[in-house]
């Protein structure tokens, strides 16, 4: 995680011991000078834990591949459109005949959603394995303060559990690997098991992290604990104690729900106050030899090919989505553009672009579609096109600095609602219910009572384009009647669930091809 600059060449060489043991496609730093590294020394003292700790959080942003100095495709190709393709909501730049997402056939060879994930996390879940053996012994034994140390302990629990909650929302069950010597040919757990043993962790780790850092504002805090337990919970329908996790969030000292809806995904505004995790990138990143690793891609695969003169993959709202907004709700302009929409960032003049006469994304009657009118809506995602200094392919600047929240607030809200309308608490559901809805129209919104579909509504309205879309949804138990209700489109049986990735099952021979897999 690029937490603390400073601390990424140190980074680079502490994690080695963690590298080392999770894949050897992690072999980018074998003409580093290693001699007398070992996990004693990776681990004897507070600074040298916490930069391997950091490693950790470095899993998430590297490519799915393991590879260094890649733009992250992890982020961008596979967490981003398993959260908006799988709802439909986004359909980046595919032929409907032949979309996997519309027909709800991915290949486990090749779709992006189902090949990224597995791999990624397993790496940040194998690193974080052999860091939290080595922290409780070094703590035990003195080298590193039990202040510190439990601290990281509770930090790499939670990343833990971020991993395992993507992998079981993405798969269903999966293996559960909770040490460096667990049988790396094990077969699938259960669904349920992968969720309990996230409760199981994320309760310990509560007890072990503060609320806010001083500096090093990108690592975990008792906030994303809280959060990752009360959607475990969820998934277990265990909905007092969801009820319980999200509500303990309002003894944070300073999460909240950010006043404009539009400042939330500002540049400028980085671990925001509304922000529960968020990942880190480096601005300065390019694509020279020895680049930094730590690149957001992002915002020049989202962007309108007419500026960028490329991409334009992953940012394609439907105009499904932008129709759903009601009358009088923020949260549609600063979400989806629609052709003749001026960008709402103040920041973003779309005129100031290279070649662009306009300041508009295209106009009614002859909207931004890249010439692709077949493959792309001529709308565009706002959250994602915030930083005004990316100019596009053949250009200088490629990469920026904007964070990717995957938890917040208003979701976490929303949570709260739908976990109190379960349990039977209508007051406390309408109450978490009315704060989103009131926050989307800048003071009182028009009332509506709180029920399942109106919660997956805003679930889909407050979270387009972001990074959980699809695993609330799914959560729901309702997202056979989601999509049907939105798209008339009907989810075979089973496919609310991805593939496991073609190398996996042939690597392992324990392990099962969910029902649907080629």
């Amino acid at each position: 995680m690029n937490i603390n600059k400073k601390l990424i060449k140190r980074t680079a060489v502490l994690s080695v011991m963690l590298l080392a043991a999770v894949s050897c496609s992690d072999n980018f730093l074998i003409d580093e000078n290693l001699q007398g590294l070992t996990q004693d020394v990776v681990f004897s003292s507070d600074e040298t834990a916490i930069a391997a700790v950091t490693g950790v959080y470095d899993a998430f942003q590297n490519d799915s591949s393991g590879d260094p100095g890649l733009p992250n495709e992890y982020n961008v190709k596979g967490i981003s459109r398993w959260a908006n393709s799988t709802s439909l909501d986004f359909l980046n730049n595919e032929q409907p005949a032949s979309s996997e997402y519309l027909n709800w056939n991915p290949d486990p060879s090749s779709n992006d959603v189902a090949v990224k994930i597995w791999p990624n996390n397993y790496r940040q879940i194998g690193r974080a394995n052999i860091a939290l053996e080595n922290l409780r012994i070094a703590v035990e034994n003195g080298a590193v303060s039990s202040d510190v140390g439990n601290r990281l302990i509770g930090e790499v629990l939670v990343l833990r559990c971020i991993s395992y909650q993507y992998l079981a929302e993405v798969y269903g069950g999966v293996p559960l690997m909770l040490s460096p010597s667990d049988d790396p040919f094990k077969a699938r757990d259960t669904q349920d098991a992968v969720f309990q043993q996230i409760v199981t962790d994320a309760t310990e780790a509560v007890n072990l992290l503060p609320w806010t850092y001083d500096v090093e504002k990108g690592r975990v805090t008792r906030a994303a604990a809280y959060y990752v337990l009360g959607n475990a919970h969820m998934w277990l329908r265990q909905y007092t104690e969801a009820v319980t996790a999200f509500e303990a969030l309002e003894q944070s000292p300073i999460l909240d729900l950010e006043d404009n809806f539009l400042d939330i995904h500002a540049v400028a505004n980085p671990n925001g106050k509304e922000s529960i995790f968020e990942l880190q990138w480096a601005a300065n990143a390019d694509l020279s030899w020895g680049r930094n690793d730590e690149v957001n891609i992002l915002q020049l695969f989202a962007m309108p090919t007419d500026i960028t003169g490329g991409g334009g993959f992953h940012g394609i709202p439907s105009k499904e989505l932008y129709d759903a907004y009601e009358s009088g709700d923020t949260r549609r302009t600063a979400t989806v553009l629609a052709p003749g929409d001026e960008h709402p960032d103040p920041l973003i003049n779309i005129i100031d672009y290279d070649g662009i006469d306009i300041n508009t994304v295209g106009t009614v009657a002859e909207p931004w579609t890249g010439g692709s009118p077949d493959t792309r809506s001529g709308y565009w995602a706002v959250k994602s096109w915030r930083d005004p200094d990316i100019e596009g392919w053949g250009r200088s600047i490629l990469f920026g600095g904007q964070g990717h929240i995957w938890f917040r607030y208003g979701g976490a809200l929303l949570s709260l609602a739908e976990a109190a309308l379960k349990d039977g608490q209508t007051a406390k559901a309408q109450a978490a219910f009315d704060r989103v809805r009131d926050r989307a129209w800048g003071g009182t919104a028009p009332a509506k009572t709180v029920d399942m579909d109106a919660i997956l509504q805003e679930y889909r309205l407050e979270l387009a384009g972001e990074f959980c879309t699809w695993g609330v949804i799914r959560r729901s138990g309702e997202a056979a009647k989601f999509i049907m209700d939105n798209y008339g489109v009907t989810i075979p049986a089973g496919r609310e669930i991805y593939p496991i990735p073609s190398a996996e099952i042939s690597a392992n021979p324990n392990l099962m091809q969910n029902e649907f897999g080629n």
